[in-house]
């Protein structure tokens, strides 16, 4: 009965080390793509935030050269071409795009075509206002975009860090299982030979 029931068993626990490793190898592939798409997504949220700066800054930009146009326009309108001018030489020290500007006194460089301290004044004054406004609504923009943005993130990467650690976990209990079964199969291998040991004639007379 010793070799039958090892022979047996043996066969019985090779089958399940097979179903076992089997299982194992497919968790680990499946860890290894939750892995992938953790930093595919971290990847993705990282560009995306780099992308939204970049507009958010181009957009401070424009509202800084609109306004500066808008004050442009509004000091010639009221026939002072020198204030007119000192708005223009700051759009174009910054690169700032101030449509209709008389850019050959702007050209000679900021306060080129004035030596009025009130109109440096005035312009300097009006310039670092929209300066100020424009950082606070790009702050005020950015703050509200990256808790938004956070909070997606977090959603997302919380339910694969979840997912993976899932995995894991059935990955420790089929390693455990695993040793077990092959544990098993050792045993029912050495039951199987000591019985067919035991299978074999006594030609020594001793029984």
């Amino acid at each position: 009965m010793g070799f039958l029931s090892g022979a047996y068993g043996k066969l019985q626990a090779g089958r399940l080390v097979r179903d076992i490793q089997h299982q194992l190898t497919s968790v680990n592939r499946r860890i290894r793509r939750v892995t992938r798409d953790m930093h595919q997504k971290q990847k993705m949220y990282q560009s995306q935030e780099r992308n939204m700066k970049l507009q958010m800054q181009n957009q401070m930009r424009m509202f800084i050269g609109v306004g500066l146009q808008n004050y442009m326009q509004k000091a010639a309108a009221g026939g002072n071409e020198e204030l007119a001018n000192q708005f223009a030489a700051y759009g174009n020290m910054f690169g700032l795009a101030v449509n209709g500007a008389d850019m050959s006194n702007a050209g000679l460089g900021l306060f080129g075509s004035t030596k009025d301290m009130s109109i440096m004044s005035a312009a300097s004054t009006a310039y670092s206002t929209l300066q100020q406004q424009a950082q606070m609504q790009y702050t005020q923009a950015m703050t509200r975009w990256e808790n938004m943005h956070e909070m997606q993130e977090q959603a997302d990467l919380d339910a694969l860090k979840d997912l993976e650690e899932d995995l894991q976990s059935e990955k420790d209990s089929l390693e455990s299982r695993l040793q077990i079964a092959k544990a098993e199969y050792d045993a029912k291998k050495q039951e199987e030979k000591d019985g067919a040991k035991s299978l074999q004639p006594d030609y020594t007379g001793q029984g």
